[in-house]
Parts: C-alpha cells; sequence; structure tokens
C-alpha cells in the first residue's frame, strides 16, 4: 500500500510542477523557451535532483519529437536558426512517461 501511496503523491508532483510551468509559460513566455543546449541541461539536471542517474538525454529528447509528445520551433526562419523547446511541455512529456511507467493508471478506463 505505501508504494501506492508514493505513486500517486509523485503523479500529483508531477502536475502540480506541469500546472506550474504552465502558468508560468503563460505570464513569461519567454522563460519557458529553452533552446536545444538549455533543454539538455535542464533534463541533466532534472534527472540528477531526482535519482542521480541520467536517464533522459539527446535520444530521449528526439525521440519526444519524433513521436509528437513535443514540439520543437525555430526561432528564426534560417536553417541554422536555434531550435527552441517549451520546459512545460518537457516537463508534460517526463510527467507522462512516469505515469505510464509506474502504472498509475491500472484498473481505470484511460
Amino acid at each position: 500500500m505505501e508504494n501506492e501511496h508514493y505513486k500517486v503523491r509523485s503523479f500529483l508532483q508531477n502536475i502540480a510542477a506541469c500546472g506550474a510551468a504552465k502558468a508560468i509559460a503563460t505570464l513569461e513566455p519567454k522563460s519557458d523557451q529553452l533552446t536545444q543546449r538549455q533543454a539538455y541541461a535542464f533534463l541533466r539536471k532534472r534527472d540528477k535532483e531526482f535519482g542521480g542517474q541520467i536517464e533522459h538525454g539527446e535520444a530521449w529528447l528526439k525521440r519526444k519529437v519524433q513521436d509528437g509528445s513535443l514540439k520543437v520551433r525555430r526561432k528564426g526562419t534560417k536553417a541554422n536558426s536555434p531550435l527552441i523547446y517549451s520546459k512545460a511541455e518537457i516537463l508534460q512529456a517526463l510527467a507522462v512517461e512516469d505515469a505510464l511507467r509506474e502504472d498509475i493508471f491500472k484498473g481505470t478506463n484511460l
């Protein structure tokens, strides 16, 4: 039972972080924008904070863009313009991945 409590608490913390990031993105859109290098650093820092092992890196980010979980935008019109990621979208993708891995919706219709 304790493991279930941990799963639900972790899920709710992830959802709260997503909500806060979305609110900040709405109020200050520039603070939500990460370049590709900043996105890698953000994921690395987050992984070190929550477990110590780096699980989400360059390959994870590219895979999420390919499967449509994340949208990447160019800052300019040129081919070498920096790629921009949304911090809120990255947190949402992480929350979904954690919820599916922890099987948080087991026994529901979701």
